[in-house]
């Protein structure tokens, strides 16, 4: 169960629109949700743990039934508050647990930048280590107050309950003391009900705290059930068209506007490209201008808020998901760092499983070449099988430029009909990336290829540059064209042209 309930739950955070994840809250359900199966467990366990402690009232119950049938009712009865108090304790507990969520989340953060390998050089070079630990004992002392504050108040709300229950202990006892020096039961009689009074409070205590963690487990489980409710709006539920194999109109962008959740200024506006077969076009513009999201919305991770994209006539809101990550590929300026065998990391570009590459050798070495990652690689002490990364034991680790190169070379590895090199090159001297350009020229002839790029140089190897500013394209054309115009991008040029005399 623990494994159908966490599958579940990773199916539907994979299947989520990109946008879930661009939302605080969105996080706060991930964390209350996790450990599915371990919540069901623990609900699970105390309902029998409860049922349990129901049995050993019930059965006690009767012994004194015996004796007289009022104490099992007031037995029983005062049985009844304790549980009513430790449900409010879990409801009113929990409820403050998964309102502290972010500020645990927080917390977590801190402690994951200090302890973090890729954050280290700056930790350390701006001296930050104190002032963090400072931070994370700060927030963590002010976490832990709310707590005790709170858990001190639930245990005082239940003292009453707890005080009756003693109270009726004592009174049974004085009652029972009565009857056997009114020689209405014997001495042995007593000693079993005396000790069956102190099992009744061992009872008690395991239905009311049964109950109390069955509450929490509900709640818990609760949170589970509405994340998987609530992801139901997934990338695709029914099927539509494939996006075409070879496309020979290429892909249109007709009106295309784009507002995040929570913002009222469109990151894109009225957005029209046509990206042709064939045809290389670089997306220059300043930071913030919308490059990236642009990007985004061709591979089909983002729905435009307005307008509609045609690939060969086609909607890609008729184009299934699943066809379109065939068909579309793109390397990031944030890659990810797979760390798995060199041959692996490459290989997680055809989006299949990889413990059995063995075939696909040939077309792993051939990426690699073209993504400039073959000749590091080749040199590495087991080749393509050597570990990378540091994360697991006896893997190899790479420089910011290897990576990057890996992380081309996945790209390589698909025959997509749209790439995208979204700063591809960033951590590339500009002869390494004019090589590794080259080398994408030759390989997708015939494709529609996009460029996003801030270095102007290698813009200029473009069919057509587009110019972005403000969320809007504001020029178009060749090179020359756009230095022509003395525009944005002529001022672009110019600032850059610097750098290089």
């Amino acid at each position: 169960m623990n494994y159908s309930v966490g599958k579940e739950r990773l199916e539907k955070a994979t299947q989520l629109p990109l946008l879930f994840f661009e939302e605080s809250s969105s996080f706060d359900r991930l964390e209350r949700s996790s450990n599915p199966g371990g919540k069901a467990e623990h609900f699970f366990h105390y309902m029998l743990w409860f049922l349990q402690g129901i049995a050993g009232i019930i059965s006690i119950a009767s012994l004194f039934w015996i004796i007289s049938p009022w104490i099992s009712v007031v037995l029983v009865a005062v049985v009844i508050p304790r549980a009513m108090f430790e449900a409010k304790y879990s409801n009113q507990w929990m409820d403050l647990i998964y309102n502290q969520t972010e500020e645990q989340r927080r917390i977590s953060y801190i402690d994951r930048l200090l302890s973090g390998l890729k954050e280290q050089k700056e930790i350390r070079l701006f001296g930050l280590s104190s002032i963090l630990i400072g931070r994370w004992k700060e927030q963590r002392a002010q976490f832990r107050k709310i707590q005790f504050n709170k858990k001190k108040s639930l245990e005082l709300s239940m003292f009453p309950s707890i005080l009756i229950y003693y109270f009726v202990e004592v009174a049974i006892v004085i009652i029972l003391a009565f009857l056997v020096s009114a020689k209405a039961i014997t001495v042995g009689v007593f000693i079993s009900l005396f000790q069956a009074v102190e099992r009744m409070q061992n009872a008690a205590q395991q239905v009311s705290s049964g109950y109390g963690e069955m509450i929490t487990a509900s709640i818990e489980t609760r949170y589970v059930r509405s994340f998987l409710s609530e992801a139901g709006d997934v990338v695709e539920t029914t099927p539509h068209s494939e996006f075409p194999q070879n496309i020979e109109r290429g892909i249109s962008l007709q009106d295309i506007s784009f507002t995040y959740p929570g913002q009222s200024k469109p990151a894109l506006q009225h957005i029209n490209l046509h990206l042709k077969k064939g045809e290389l076009v670089t997306l220059v513009g300043e930071n913030g201008t919308g490059k990236s999201t642009l990007v985004k919305i061709l591979l089909g991770l983002y729905k435009p808020t307005q307008g509609r994209i045609l690939v060969d006539d086609i909607e890609y809101n008729h184009v299934s998901f699943k066809s379109m990550q065939q068909a579309v590929s793109a390397c990031f300026q944030d890659f990810f760092n797979f760390e798995f065998t060199a041959a692996q990391s490459i290989a997680a570009g055809t989006g299949e499983w990889l413990e059995d590459i063995s075939s696909q050798k040939e077309s792993i070495r051939q990426a690699a070449r073209i993504g400039g990652a073959d000749e590091f690689i080749s040199d590495l002490s087991r080749g393509y099988d050597t570990h990378i990364g540091h994360l697991f034991q006896g893997g190899q680790g790479l420089s910011g430029g290897q990576w990057q190169r890996i992380a081309i070379s996945r790209t390589m590895i698909r025959n997509p009909q749209l790439l995208i090199l979204d700063e591809p090159t960033a951590a590339l001297d500009p002869k390494a990336e004019a090589n590794i350009y080259a080398q994408y020229t030759a390989a997708f002839q015939g494709k529609a290829v996009l460029l996003v790029s801030h270095r102007l140089g290698s813009a200029r190897l473009a069919d057509r540059i587009v110019v972005m500013q403000d969320g809007c394209i504001v020029e178009e054309g060749s090179h020359q064209e756009l230095l022509d115009q003395r525009g944005v991008y002529s001022g672009m040029w110019e600032v850059q042209s610097q750098w290089y005399k």
